[in-house]
């Protein structure tokens, strides 16, 4: 799967070039194969029976973590910000991650869960994700199957109560990242994992990160994923 879903990328690249125009629109497609997948693998759990997936709107009990994402997924949720937000909500988010960024960046996945540190673009009154159209991979892999789990370890704050989840869906996830590293490494761009938020603040708060990254540069040296320890 990841060697199908690697040549896949390598050819759209090579057809569409590496543009912004192309990396958002890259997003956006790996966005609907992801949804196929998901449509499709819910409906082989259903009809097999076994796997249950309990999540529900409003369930928001994995929003209290580090999220792991790959550039071009950072830049295409920051334009989404930017451009599906009315001006004055776009602003006051932007606001929010830079804020959030600044108290909470280093911070591990553990350390978050257990400080019921919420991700910032997360409705702290309905629970719902304002962003849910564009979320991460990493969002998307996130599947459980006994809520009641899910509950405990928040309510405890044990970052590490087991919660029954599926490979599958992290499979997945990673066959994409892999695909593109293999993309995008080869034109020198840095694809390492990125924490989100981070990532965000210095789309947010730099000066022409898209195109320094598209140049070959490395922006995101503080935003790296393997810093929050």
């Amino acid at each position: 799967e990841g060697e199908r879903e690697a040549r896949r990328y390598v050819d759209y690249f090579v057809r569409n070039g590496v543009t912004k125009g192309s990396i958002l629109k890259s997003v956006e497609l790996t966005y609907a194969r992801s949804n196929v997948f998901f449509d499709d693998t819910y409906t082989y759990f259903e009809k097999s029976g076994t796997f249950d997936i309990a999540c529900a709107k409003g369930c928001a009990f994995c929003c209290h973590t580090m999220v792991s994402v790959v550039p071009p997924e950072a830049f295409y949720l920051a334009n989404y910000i930017r451009t599906e937000f009315d001006a004055e909500a776009s602003r006051a988010m932007i606001e929010r991650i830079v804020a959030h960024d600044a108290e909470n960046r280093g911070k591990s996945g553990a350390a978050r869960h257990i400080g019921r540190i919420a991700c910032p673009m997360l409705d702290p009154e309905t629970h719902l994700c304002t962003v849910h159209g564009a979320r991460p991979l990493t969002c998307r892999s996130m599947h459980s199957s006994d809520v009641s789990a899910c509950r405990t370890g928040f309510e405890k704050r044990d970052a590490y109560h087991p919660t029954p989840s599926h490979a599958l869906f992290f499979k997945n996830t990673q066959a994409y990242y892999d695909a593109y590293g293999t993309a995008l490494h080869d034109s020198g761009l840095m694809v390492e994992p990125l924490e989100l938020n981070a990532a965000l603040a210095t789309i947010f708060t730099g000066k022409n990160v898209f195109l320094r990254w598209l140049k070959g540069e490395n922006p995101f040296e503080h935003a790296l994923a393997d810093i929050a320890l």
